[in-house]
């Protein structure tokens, strides 16, 4: 029997596998010994004439004369592998068993190793094995996002990691309308609420088995979506039956995206939309905007929503006909295959005319010519992100280099504090997007997304631009190093503060009811009603004061028969609502005041703006947002804070709170503030009013809001494997693929790279090494299938000759170019480990 030794699972550093006759002085490690793809092992004092290695498919890979030393580099098929040590008539003499376990892994030792790993927690940010778990009808599904636009684009990296990519596909062929339609997204059943009322009506949510499935009704892109990630999965996992029974769902999709009069323009033959940024989900409020009974930003209405083409729409769903053609062949249903191809060319040649202005796709088309929206930009001029994407959709070549050039230009012109130039849309919209979510330079309305840095890239080192795809990579990992993630949006720009607020104190005197003090008098009640001497606010500066930033006025009682404050409660003494006189406009008002006996809610009173129109607008003051209580006040936020401390005989320390409430209705004019007390019996004091033209201004910080960080660590890591990795799978589980490493773009010498599909056992590995001073670039290669097109980039200015040896025999090699960049092409098989030495400029 042969002892085992030690591995050291470093593919960096190349492990080291010992082996032995029986009876060596080497110890039998614990557990099963596992190895990386290309991982050297040593097979030390096997007597005998031959040592072979076999494959996890039973392949011999490795064949060599037996000697006190044999080493060799792991690879072929992965499983359980054997080392055989055998006599000249190829009887065993002695055997050994170790497991090829390929994970993926990009480390080059620098910089993108420290990408590498940041995308992969970004991807994992939900969970180890990036998905989550969903219930319906007694199976369990696991999904990367619930939505199926973000699980999509997630597992374009995710998929080489977690083997979860099938299970949306499941999940949406098996609850799939009838006509069709494929849900945007799946969520637990909680009962009845928004869904069931905005979108139930129209056919758009559905409840079932503990599950409600919801289609946002303007999105035109959940049926191409599925058939797109039907495609991805299948690749991955080479399950052809699985494909198979996805395939008449799949057909069902498609059709309904060209048949149906929501999604489809019988005027220009292509999918159309409602008015929404790119692909998502909400639409423009502008005078076109339709209502609806529940408005919901989201709704359409066949006959009334004025539609428009969309060209993500369309230049996904063409390529969807295209993966649904490829996969309906494989499947013998060439028939059905040749249709789709033709529809998905149909549909290139008709956006072309409609969308392609030579430099990129436009944002929108109008189906009706005489609609004119006015959104305060020109939208002829709009880039929104889906022609990032288009890079990786089929556009011609020429399209693609149109595109990259135009990114190329925005970032010679980025607006100040921009992160980078992969825009949501550029520039963004001055109006006819509400919300938080859409105000200028954030999320979908001028926001940078690290999704579309991850498709420019990718479709950068596609398009002979991989200098400027190693670029967007080498910042987005500046990016994940400053922020400790990739996220999904930034903001787009840091703009000039607008000019400081004016402030217009109230004179409070004329309404105050209560003293500062532990005095009081006649129908005034003491401070907070207290009977407690010197427990009081006596040591408050009176008169006109600056409290945190903001000037005040503050009634001095001594000069006001002892009313200092306006003191409201419930209780006995007090009053309940006190009404302050305006007269005026105002953006913002500030308060300077603080509470005693809040009851459980936290309520302290509340303010109305009372309008001169006769219209009002009320909101609560809470305690811990807006106020803290006067015994050692604790106070912190954006907006809110102590504004002044001290002692008062009884206390080192007592104080109040200042806060702003900005004004729901600024435009109209103020014609009093009602302020009242809560029920609960507390007593809310206010010292001091302060109007102020504008609400207070903070800038926003780095991180927009939006979608779900792992989309980007997935493009990205897309890019990053696939493009200057160049693993591009070119048949299902990599039994067939291309290499393409582009590390002389990113200046690197030294890389290796092995991507595995968990769904399968399908991986390829490679060594890559470069000799500058040599000008020779070695690669050692190895993988799950059959054989790889080598599609390796050479340095800038190698010449026109070059030379390959595959295993030290000279191999046909070509020289091609795309745009200026220059590649050496040949093929080898990959039964086993290659080894590949490219000389060039001699």
């Amino acid at each position: 029997m042969l002892a085992l030794a030690t591995i050291v699972p470093s593919l960096a550093s190349a492990g080291v596998l010992v082996v032995g006759q029986s009876g060596a002085q080497i110890e039998q490690p614990k557990g099963e010994v596992v190895a990386q793809p290309l991982q050297e092992l040593v097979v030390v004092g096997g007597r005998g004439k031959v040592v072979r290695v076999l494959d996890g498919q039973g392949r011999e890979y490795v064949r060599m004369p037996a000697s006190a030393r044999v080493k060799f580099r792991v690879g072929g098929a992965p499983g359980k592998q054997r080392i055989l040590v055998e006599d000249g008539r190829g009887r065993v003499l002695e055997e050994l068993g170790f497991t090829l376990d390929p994970k993926t892994n990009v480390d080059d030792g620098g910089k993108f190793k420290e990408l590498y790993d940041l995308l992969l927690a970004t991807m994992r940010v939900y969970s180890n094995d990036g998905a989550g778990k969903y219930a319906w009808r007694g199976r369990t599904y696991r999904l990367f996002v619930p939505w199926i636009l973000d699980h999509v684009h997630t597992a374009k990296g995710l998929q080489y990691f977690s083997p979860f990519t099938s299970e949306w596909v499941d999940l949406g062929r098996e609850a799939q309308r009838k006509d069709g339609l494929i849900w945007s997204f799946i969520r637990r059943d909680e009962g009845p609420g928004y869904y069931d009322s905005s979108y139930g009506p129209y056919g758009y949510a559905w409840r079932d088995g503990g599950a409600l499935f919801a289609r946002q009704p303007v999105e035109n892109h959940p049926e191409y979506l599925f058939v797109s990630c039907l495609y991805m999965a299948w690749k991955g996992s080479g399950d052809d039956g699985w494909m198979a029974r996805s395939l008449d769902a799949a057909k069902r999709a498609l059709d309904y995206g060209a048949t149906d009069r929501s999604r489809w323009s019988t005027k220009f033959g292509l999918l159309k939309r409602g008015y929404t940024t790119d692909t998502w989900d909400f639409q423009v409020t502008d005078k076109y905007t339709v209502p609806f009974p529940l408005a919901t930003a989201q709704q359409i209405d066949p006959d009334r929503t004025k539609f428009g083409i969309f060209y993500g729409d369309n230049l996904g769903y063409a390529q969807a006909c295209e993966q649904l053609a490829a996969m309906m062949e494989r499947a013998g249903r060439s028939a059905e295959a040749s249709l789709f191809r033709s529809r998905g060319a149909e549909i290139r040649e008709r956006l072309d005319r409609v969308s392609w202005n030579g430099r990129f796709f436009r944002h929108r088309v109008e189906e009706d010519p005489t609609v004119v929206r006015d959104l305060g930009v020109d939208e002829a001029s709009q880039i929104s992100l889906s022609n990032a994407y288009a890079l990786n959709q089929g556009v011609r070549h020429d399209q693609a280099v149109a595109i990259l050039r135009t990114y190329q230009e925005l970032r010679q012109r980025l607006p100040q504090g921009s992160p980078g130039e992969w825009y949501a849309i550029y520039p963004p919209f001055e109006r006819g997007f509400d919300g938080k979510d859409n105000q200028k330079w954030q999320y979908m309305n001028g926001g940078v997304h690290g999704h579309i840095a991850g498709e420019l890239s990718r479709g950068a080192f596609e398009h002979g631009f991989e200098g400027y795809g190693a670029d967007i990579l080498s910042r987005v990992a500046d990016l994940g190093k400053q922020h400790g993630r990739v996220y999904f949006a930034y903001t787009g720009a840091t703009t000039p503060p607008p000019p400081a607020p004016v402030y217009t104190p109230v004179d409070l005197s004329a309404v105050a009811n209560m003293d500062l003090w532990d005095q009081g008098a006649a129908g005034v009640p003491s401070w907070m009603g207290t009977k407690d001497p010197g427990n009081d606010l006596r040591n408050l500066p009176v008169g006109a004061n600056t409290f945190g930033g903001i000037p005040f006025r503050v009634s001095d009682p001594a000069r006001n028969g002892r009313r200092g404050a306006i003191g409201l409660s419930t209780k006995e003494g007090f009053r309940s609502e006190v009404e302050v006189p305006v007269n005026a406009t105002a953006g913002a008002i500030h308060l300077l005041h603080t509470e005693s006996g809040a009851g459980p809610e936290n309520v302290a009173g509340t303010v109305t703006f009372r309008y001169a129109d006769g219209s009002e607008a009320s909101q609560y003051v809470i305690k811990g947002k807006h106020l803290a209580g006067w015994w050692y006040p604790v106070l912190k936020g954006p907006d809110a804070g102590v504004a002044w401390r001290g002692p008062n005989l009884k206390s080192t320390d007592v104080g109040v709170s200042r806060a702003v409430l900005t004004n729901p209705q600024p435009d109209k004019s103020i014609k009093s503030l009602v302020l009242r007390s809560s029920l609960t019996g507390n007593v809310y004091a206010v010292m001091g009013l302060t109007l102020a033209d504008r609400a207070p201004y903070h800038a926003p910080g780095p991180i927009s809001t939006g979608g779900p960080d792992n989309w980007s660590g997935g493009t990205c890591m897309a890019a990053l494997i696939q493009g200057l990795g160049g693993v591009a799978d070119t048949d299902v589980r990599f039994n067939q693929v291309r290499l393409a490493p582009r590390w002389t773009s990113a200046g690197v010498d030294k890389a290796d790279v092995t991507v595995r599909y968990p769904a399968s056992d399908g991986y390829v590995a490679y060594r890559y090494r470069h000799d500058r001073q040599a000008k020779q670039i070695e690669v050692q290669g190895t993988g799950s299938g059959k054989g790889a097109d080598w599609h390796v980039l050479l340095p800038a200015g190698s010449g026109e000759k070059v030379t390959v040896t595959v295993d030290g025999r000279p191999v046909r090699a070509k020289v091609s170019m795309i745009e200026g960049s220059q590649y050496v092409d040949f093929q080898t098989s990959l039964d086993g480990v290659r080894y590949v030495v490219v000389q060039y400029g001699e």
